[in-house]
């Protein structure tokens, strides 16, 4: 009788020890991962602060900020989402250091502009970030994704949802409307219209400034409507 559980012992061993090897091995993974990522933070800190450094003398003019550090931020910017919004949550910098965070991603597209968007503000009624930050991120001040893909289906629903959130202030509820509607949109290629056919020296084309001009007055009539 013993001979026989301890065949059974055995046979059972043998088919759940593949089994205890993976869950060893995930479960020696996962504690292994933990460092590497606080580390990999850590080296998102030191980035941010760098990129402060190699911009001393910048005041937040037409262009982003420049440098190896800025730039390598933004080429990541989609793989720096949770890093940021960790960053924006945890930091106690006052300076130039979590604005710096939010302008370094003004390269995202639609579906992380909407991941990074809808992050921000959980943040926000949390009470860890403060209005202009997600102001900023809302209207990068050199983003325009939003701006250009207003009419896009994700952009809009982003903003029908936020619209809806009570506690948001009517100044950042104004802007979401001003680019959900197209307003802000027909008032950048109105800006393109002046630039590119308002003299017939520079115009490109007839026929390029009658599209735009199309799109304009349409645009503008359907931001009417809002």
């Amino acid at each position: 009788m013993r001979r026989l559980i301890l065949y059974v012992a055995l046979c059972l061993g043998c088919a759940f020890a593949p089994c205890l090897t993976v869950c060893s091995a995930a479960s020696n993974e996962s504690e292994a991962s933990a460092p590497l990522d606080e580390d990999r933070y850590q080296a998102y800190v030191e980035k941010i602060d760098k990129a402060v450094r190699e911009n001393a003398g910048y005041r937040a003019p037409q262009y982003p900020p420049s440098g190896e550090s800025f730039d390598e931020l933004a080429a990541a910017a989609a793989e720096n989402i949770d890093l940021c919004i960790r960053y924006l949550a945890e930091s106690k910098e006052t300076g130039r250091q979590r604005p710096f965070a939010i302008y370094s991603m003004y390269k995202l597209d639609v579906d992380d502009y909407v991941v990074f968007v809808r992050k921000l503000a959980k943040l926000y009624h949390s009470g860890l970030l403060h209005p202009r930050g997600l102001s900023d991120g809302i209207y990068g001040r050199y983003s325009l994704v939003a701006v250009d893909q207003y009419n896009n289906p994700k952009i809009q629903a982003l903003f029908k949802e936020m619209a809806a959130q009570e506690d948001l202030p009517p100044d950042i509820k104004a802007e979401i409307r001003y680019i959900r509607s197209g307003e802000w949109f027909a008032r950048k290629r109105i800006r393109d219209f002046d630039r590119e056919c308002m003299r017939w020296s520079q115009m490109r084309s007839i026929a390029a400034c009658v599209s735009l001009a199309t799109e304009i007055l349409w645009v503008s009539a359907v931001s009417l409507t809002w």
